[in-house]
């Protein structure tokens, strides 16, 4: 099996279009600042999935959240909705 990586510090924009999500990944370009002296962010690659696509990888994405908060590694969010 031959599996391409890529890695991304981020997601930059998700882009709905019909029943097509696409995602635009970014990463930092350390060499490069903003007129402000703020990191300098680029796309550089985009996933293009199908609705139901996006919505199993969402679903898979929180079975991870919810593993790292059980483990500790991130803190819960406290739900604020009013009842």
């Amino acid at each position: 099996m031959n599996i391409q990586e890529i890695f991304a510090d981020g997601i930059s924009g998700i882009h709905i279009t019909n029943n097509t999500i696409r995602v635009d990944l970014m990463t930092l370009q350390p060499h490069l600042k903003s007129e402000n002296g703020q990191p300098v962010f680029n796309i550089n690659h985009r996933l293009i999935l199908p609705l139901e696509g996006f919505v199993q990888g969402f679903g898979l994405q929180q079975q991870i959240l919810k593993q790292l908060a059980d483990a500790g590694v991130i803190k819960k969010q406290e739900d604020n909705t009013a009842d």
